[in-house]
């Protein structure tokens, strides 16, 4: 099994404008720590936004007994205005990361924010694309709900997903001393492994394979339930030792190996806090079928119950 030494990273975060949104940056910050790094700051402006705001001014306008004029005229001013406003305040963020990063773009676009994202990604070719999530639903703002999740539906490039808390204060940059892989067996799932060993090799981090046994397990023949769990563990054992193995030069500190036994989503969260994890990597096939990690619901019910970020890789 090849294993890649992550030697630079390109991290596309997309900033909406919220402060939920900006605690994508603090993880920024540790991995450029790590390896020399180039941050893309985007803003994307929903053509959902222009209309509400040139709504909203002619309601005023009309008001104060006066109207909007041309409107496809105003909403061309809109534009203009919002992109300023934009720009001044991608500015203002990458300010924070001077001397952090080796190098920061900041882009305004305008259009449907998932889409962009994707597109975002695409054209910048080897990159990771960094976000803000919360575990909680019906939240304002974009980067915290139904963007990320068709993000990780359409894009191929990694996905690293930070849980957001409603706080105003700065969170610290995360340190990263353990990583936890979760593979199921499946080819798949294994193509996770070199960015995670790449991360935990320039982290000097340790490394923690995990492999959930659930209780819908198809048995094994002429053994009872409880048998047949205990033999599917020591197969889970036998691959993750051999995964492991193969996988030590690369991270350059032993990997230990876990197979908890329940449902898979439950039992990453679970093991992760049992074993102070830092970073939950998963690939985007496999976990659960033959749909991408993220739509089967493993990867969302983790980003969703877990306060460890999340990177969803293949």
């Amino acid at each position: 099994m090849s294993m890649q030494t992550v030697s630079s990273l390109t991290l596309l975060v997309p900033l909406d404008g919220s402060a939920l949104a900006e605690q994508a940056l603090p993880i920024v910050r540790t991995l450029a720590a790590l390896v020399p790094t180039k941050v893309h700051l985007l803003r994307v402006i929903a053509p959902s936004l222009v209309r509400s705001v040139v709504r909203h001014e002619a309601v005023l306008l009309g008001v104060a007994g006066d109207t909007l004029g041309d409107q496809e005229e105003q909403a061309d001013q809109m534009r203009e205005t919002l992109q300023a406003e934009a720009e001044i305040y991608l500015k203002a963020e990458a300010s924070t990361l001077d001397g952090q990063v080796a190098e920061v773009h900041q882009e305004v676009v305008f259009g449907i924010p998932a889409e962009q994202i994707v597109d975002t990604a695409a054209r910048l070719g080897e990159s990771m694309i960094v976000m803000a999530t919360h575990g909680k639903s019906g939240l304002l703002r974009w980067a915290l709900g139904s963007v990320t999740t068709r993000v990780l539906q359409f894009t191929t490039h990694p996905v690293l997903l930070v849980r957001g808390a409603d706080s105003s204060q700065t969170a610290p940059a995360p340190v990263l001393r353990r990583i936890m892989v979760a593979l199921d067996g499946s080819i798949e799932a294994e193509q996770a492994l070199p960015l995670a060993v790449g991360l935990a090799h320039a982290a000097n981090a340790d490394m923690l394979l995990a492999q959930v046994i659930s209780p819908g397990s198809t048995p094994i023949a002429a053994l009872t339930a409880d048998h047949a769990t205990g033999r599917l563990r020591e197969l889970a054992f036998g691959y993750l030792d051999h995964i492991a193995q193969e996988m030590t030069q690369g991270v350059g500190r032993p990997i230990t190996t876990t197979v908890p036994v329940g449902h898979v989503a439950e039992e990453i969260v679970e093991e992760a806090a049992r074993k102070h994890i830092d970073l939950i990597v998963l690939g985007r096939h496999g976990l659960s079928g033959a749909q991408p990690t993220f739509l089967g619901g493993t990867a969302q019910k983790v980003s969703q119950a877990s306060t460890v970020p999340l990177l969803v890789v293949g």
